[in-house]
């Protein structure tokens, strides 16, 4: 959890103590990197994340990661990881991840509850994404 701050990592993957995959970038763009660079899921990888939302959280799923860590994470997210059996622990609990500005819902959240399965959610962001910034 420490390495996020103190490195201003966003993401970060490690696998039998053998780190995978590491970003600085917010948002969902990592997430997105994850499902390309590991087209076979991530089981047996600890994903350590700033901010799990259940957008992340369907996308871990579908990875089949063994345990999610987060900075915060929303009762969503927690429902979902749950759901999957997915162990999880977050510093902070929010209601809801908010949009940047903090005016409403994050876009890519509300994506997540109109596309329940990732494999249709992965294909909505990625066309969310090439629209541009997401729309309030």
């Amino acid at each position: 959890m420490y390495v996020l701050e103190d490195e201003g990592l966003s993401l970060l993957v490690v696998r039998h103590g053998t780190e995978l995959y590491r970003s600085y970038e917010d948002g969902v763009r990592p997430l997105l990197e994850l499902v390309d660079w590991f087209p076979g899921g991530l089981e047996g990888a600890t994903i350590a994340d700033r901010v799990v939302g259940a957008c992340a959280a369907r996308i871990f799923d579908y990875l089949r990661v063994d345990q999610v860590i987060g900075l915060t994470g929303s009762i969503s997210a927690e429902h979902i990881l749950h759901g999957a059996a997915i162990p999880f622990s977050f510093r902070t609990s929010v209601v809801d991840i908010r949009n940047r500005d903090g005016t409403g819902p994050c876009p890519f959240e509300q994506l997540s509850i109109r596309h329940p399965n990732p494999r249709d959610l992965i294909p909505a962001i990625r066309a969310r994404l090439a629209e541009g910034r997401p729309r309030r």
